[in-house]
């Protein structure tokens, strides 16, 4: 298991850094698909998870599901074309356990292509450098010391 600012990062596991969502590969091109440690630093403390129907086929780039994190709701998107087979409806009641444990909560189940998962999908040693400039641009240090900035407080160095 790699580790990196605080965050670990299972090796079995993919990624997407400009999502900062972990996939976990499952039979039939199916994927179970979370958020990385790093996503959960800066979504700030996480509440709920309203996934969209399932059966829904999916363009990159199109939200799977909304996460409520404080006073913010925000999409969470598919880095690439898939089917959304299920959504995990235990996090509309409570998503908490991914503050702790952001691998112990999945989000969705996606079937993806295995070309566009080989392509898009990042195993550890690819996918570090583009988290690694995911973590500067938030100033991210570091996991224990990090705090989630407000909304126009300067989120990823820009002016508040």
């Amino acid at each position: 298991m790699a580790e990196l600012r605080g965050c670990t990062f299972p090796d079995a596991l993919r990624y997407d850094p400009a999502s900062h969502l972990w996939f976990a590969e499952e039979p039939d091109n199916v994927w179970r698909v979370g958020v990385t440690p790093f996503g959960v630093a800066i979504s700030g403390e996480i509440l709920l998870f309203t996934p969209k129907p399932a059966g829904r086929a999916l363009d990159a780039g199109r939200a799977f599901g909304l996460l409520e994190a404080g006073k913010t709701v925000f999409p969470v998107k598919t880095p690439v074309a898939a089917e959304l087979l299920e959504g995990n409806e235990a996090l509309g009641a409570s998503a908490a356990l991914m503050n702790t444990d952001a691998y112990a909560a999945w989000l969705v189940r996606l079937r993806i292509a295995p070309q566009d998962a080989a392509h898009h999908l990042l195993a550890w040693p690819a996918a570090r450098a583009g988290i690694e400039a995911q973590m500067d641009l938030w100033r991210f240090d570091d996991l224990a010391g990090f705090r989630a900035p407000l909304v126009g407080e300067g989120a990823k160095g820009l002016p508040g």
